[in-house]
């Protein structure tokens, strides 16, 4: 336990600055690797409706600070633009489900190792994944972790 609570304060204390930084350390670390956050680059539009679902799946954040989150994530965590310093090697890149390994998917996708063995393992008895819907049959794997991905997802 208390190596899990370090590997997440660690981990959180990685994010930028800015007013929701100690919202998302708290109600978005609790449940996600904060890699998982990091990783995702969606418009302010994308980062509402992201949000939205998080509180209406539990997420215990005051109705006062999700449009802080909203803009934090969205001012930190946006696509990267034409012509901008961030180049698209540095964008996140997509993962095709089909043919990445247990390691990949963890690396790239946040998934806990036993997440990524159990993807492979579905992949090789039932055959490729088709969309991101077909990773809710995984057993074991948690819906909002392919969701939060689908837009990375390849097939």
């Amino acid at each position: 336990m208390v190596l899990t609570t370090f590997l997440l304060f660690t981990a959180a204390t990685n994010l930028p600055a800015g007013t929701a930084k100690p919202i998302v350390q708290q109600h978005c670390a609790g449940c996600h690797a904060i890699k998982v956050v990091t990783s995702k680059r969606a418009s302010k539009q994308q980062w509402a409706s992201i949000v939205d679902q998080m509180v209406s799946r539990g997420a215990e954040v005051d109705d006062d600070d999700i449009e802080s989150v909203v803009e934090y994530l969205a001012a930190n965590f946006a696509p990267a633009k034409s012509g901008s310093s961030v180049t698209k090697s540095h964008a996140p890149k997509p993962v095709n489900v089909n043919t990445a390994t247990a390691a990949e998917l963890t690396a790239a996708l946040g998934f806990s190792a036993q997440e990524s063995a159990a993807v492979v393992s579905y992949r090789e008895q039932n055959g490729s994944f088709k969309e991101w819907t077909d990773l809710a049959k995984v057993p074991g794997l948690e819906a909002r972790k392919v969701e939060l991905n689908r837009n990375r997802l390849k097939f």
